[in-house]
């Protein structure tokens, strides 16, 4: 058998356009509200957001006040959608951060989140 090392693998394709993905928090009954909030907004940052997708160290979201709100909804129903992303690297890029922080999360296409409603 050969074994193909990542390194080899193929980029991922492009998305269609208009093709969006879904980064979404679910409550998992373990972590405070601190360290949810501190996984989507870095405090240390100040408010300043990137314009790049795959660029997570100032958090996931811009400021605090809607880290708070963010995590307020996944404690009461269960799950939330922090974020839309364009591209299969910028959706990776905010499931490693939370799942970097233990987190669970999961990453939806918009055509599955229209399933569902």
């Amino acid at each position: 058998i050969d074994l193909i090392s990542p390194n080899q693998l193929p980029p991922p394709p492009a998305m269609p356009s208009k093709f969006r993905l879904q980064l979404r928090l679910h409550n998992d009954d373990v972590h405070t509200f601190e360290e949810v909030i501190e996984a989507l907004h870095d405090h240390t940052r100040g408010d300043q957001f990137p314009g790049r997708e795959t660029e997570t160290s100032a958090g996931l979201v811009f400021d605090r006040n809607a880290a708070d709100d963010m995590t307020h909804h996944v404690d009461s129903d269960g799950q939330v959608t922090v974020r839309a992303y364009a591209t299969f690297a910028g959706a990776k890029a905010g499931y490693d951060r939370l799942k970097g922080r233990g987190l669970h999360c999961a990453v939806v296409s918009q055509a599955q989140v229209d399933l569902e409603f």
